[in-house]
């Protein structure tokens, strides 16, 4: 029997998940730098994570296999007691079925399906990328990077001399504080210092274009890198970056939908619902068939799938749905 047991899968479960709190984070980074095979199962098990916690059947679709596979591997670690299928139902519960499943990707199953591309450069430079969906990153300080898809954060592999990163496209950071060594966010318009807070970010693509910065906790400097003018945010605050910066407070109820999963419509056009779901969960959607309707809806979701949610719509409007491929096709009955 080898060292791993249901507490060494929990605790891996824990930390993918930000459960831990920041020292118990801070440890366990300490823990997985002493213990090699412990690093290489989080590694393992975190290159999947996003795309197994969406939607693992459209990305693996030989279950029972892996499930039988999974199975054999926790008898020899001594995690199940027998063979039988509610033990492995049971321990789905344990550890989430999305945790679970990335412990099947740590036993060798070839099919993999990466939603990320993660580059070191020899210069220790690191660039992580979210390509189909969202992404998570934690940095090696401890703090954790959400990117929405498209996005880019690059980031050297120890901040032994600073903190700074440099993100293309939009993320979400929670950052852990430490007065003695300021955080800095360089998008190529602003550069954003803090100490210790959580805020979004929306880079600008092109030059045209504008930076947006959302503080929900704590305060951060956006800065102009051009001009050096420079505000504090406050928590609610948000501030566009163009040739000015120009502070407002946010009032969109859904500004980070795409990292919470968490809506809440009042009243809002059912075309401008589908346009938020859209670009929160990623996802391809011809409403042609709806444009004219004038349907209004108020309704709240949270943590659901976007197929859950797509229901109750199209049984509150009496139309349906099909999916081609990867396009869901709004119709009327």
């Amino acid at each position: 029997m080898n060292h791993k047991n249901l507490s060494y899968y929990k605790k891996i479960a824990r930390y993918l998940t930000g459960e831990m709190t920041a020292e118990q984070n801070q440890n366990y980074k300490k823990e997985m730098k002493r213990d090699h095979h412990l690093n290489k199962d989080v590694n393992l098990m975190k290159q999947s994570w996003q795309v197994f916690s969406l939607d693992p059947s459209d990305k693996y679709t030989e279950t029972e296999k892996a499930w039988s596979k999974l199975k054999n591997r926790l008898n020899e670690d001594g995690i199940l007691q027998d063979s039988s299928k509610p033990q492995i139902i049971k321990l789905r519960h344990a550890l989430r079925v999305a945790a679970i499943a990335l412990i099947v990707i740590s036993i060798g199953i070839p099919t993999i399906y990466f939603s990320y591309k993660e580059i070191t450069s020899k210069s220790g430079y690191i660039e992580q990328s979210a390509i189909e969906s969202t992404h998570t990153v934690d940095l090696p300080d401890g703090s954790r990077v959400f990117l929405n898809q498209g996005a880019k954060l690059r980031y050297k592999n120890t901040f032994e001399e600073n903190r700074n990163v440099t993100l293309e496209g939009e993320g979400y950071f929670d950052v852990m504080a430490n007065p003695a060594k300021p955080f800095h966010v360089n998008t190529g318009k602003v550069i954003i210092t803090v100490l210790g807070t959580s805020f979004n970010v929306k880079s600008a693509h092109a030059q045209n274009e504008q930076t947006e910065v959302y503080v929900e906790s704590g305060s951060v400097e956006v800065a102009l890198v051009d001009s050096k003018e420079s505000i504090v945010l406050e928590p609610g605050q948000l501030v566009r970056a163009k040739e000015k910066l120009n502070p407002d407070l946010q009032t969109d109820l859904n500004y980070l939908s795409w990292k919470t999963k968490e809506f809440r419509f009042i009243d809002e056009p059912v075309t401008e619902i589908i346009d938020v779901l859209k670009k929160a969960y990623h996802v391809e959607v011809n409403d042609s068939a709806i444009e004219n309707f004038d349907m209004r809806l108020t309704t709240t979701y949270q943590g659901q799938t976007f197929d859950a949610v797509l229901n109750t719509i199209c049984a509150a409007l009496n139309i349906h749905y099909k999916k081609e491929g990867k396009v869901y096709i709004l119709q009327t009955k």
